[in-house]
């Protein structure tokens, strides 16, 4: 299912995505509900490189898959269209059979935090139509990778803090 390798795995993924003008407002701005898609259509692309874990493959072959049980979102600058945008991603949290993946919209640079999504993953089995327990193999990636730092319990202290984090990164 998991590739193995010895180098260690990254834990928070990154990648960059252009704004399309199908996506936006009249005003250039990316529609909130694309912000969602931007952000899942990159994750699944980060996890895949970085880990060699294909989520549709894993579906067909066990059965189970990670759904979307919430969704915690604020919009703190726009995206525009034709904008270059860098999406990081990163585990926060897991447990026998969830996890809340944090992603981040910043601009090209990583100067200006455009968004901030945390969406708690549930893990089930499709066939029984319930919820499922990672299997040890997931489990171990997902200690592997996991966001060692403590995150804040709720997501308003988050933001707080990513935005003090850019504040200081401007001021450099």
């Amino acid at each position: 299912m998991i590739p193995k390798t010895d180098s260690p795995k990254p834990q928070v993924l990154e990648s960059q995505t252009r704004i399309r003008f199908d996506h936006c407002d009249p005003f250039g701005h990316l529609n909130n509900s694309a912000f969602l898609n931007y952000f899942q259509n990159e994750r699944e692309d980060q996890v895949e490189a970085a880990y060699g874990l294909d989520i549709h493959a894993f579906f067909r072959k066990t059965g189970r898959a990670w759904v979307v049980g919430q969704n915690q979102i604020v919009y703190l600058n726009p995206a525009v269209v034709r904008e270059l945008v860098t999406i990081q991603t990163s585990i926060r949290h897991v447990t026998d059979s969830s996890m809340l993946v944090e992603h981040l919209m910043l601009d090209e640079k990583k100067e200006k935090l455009k968004a901030v999504l945390w969406t708690k993953f549930v893990y089930i089995d499709v066939r029984k139509t319930a919820r499922a327990t990672h299997e040890p193999e997931l489990m171990e990636l997902f200690e592997e990778v996991v966001v060692q730092e403590e995150t804040p319990a709720l997501f308003e202290d988050r933001v707080k803090q990513l935005r003090e984090q850019m504040k200081a990164v401007s001021a450099q």
